[in-house]
């Protein structure tokens, strides 16, 4: 018969105070990460970009002529 070793009581104690540590760090890491995007979302887009988006847009969207022979 085979006995397994008898693990310490101080063993498990450690193994718990490691995961809430482990816990409360993976908490803080999240609060600043929101806090940060948070941050970002909040800032206008600049002027540049919003004329490329525009740009790629218009250049997804065909003209007249060409929506024609796509439907025909």
């Amino acid at each position: 018969m085979t006995t397994l070793p008898r693990r310490s009581p101080l063993t498990g104690l450690r193994e718990l105070t490691d995961r809430a540590a482990l816990g409360s760090i993976d908490q803080q890491i999240g609060q600043e990460l929101r806090a940060l995007y948070n941050e970002v979302l909040a800032e206008p887009i600049p002027d540049r970009l919003l004329a490329l988006i525009a740009k790629l847009d218009e250049s997804e969207t065909p003209a007249p002529d060409e929506e024609a022979e796509i439907t025909s």
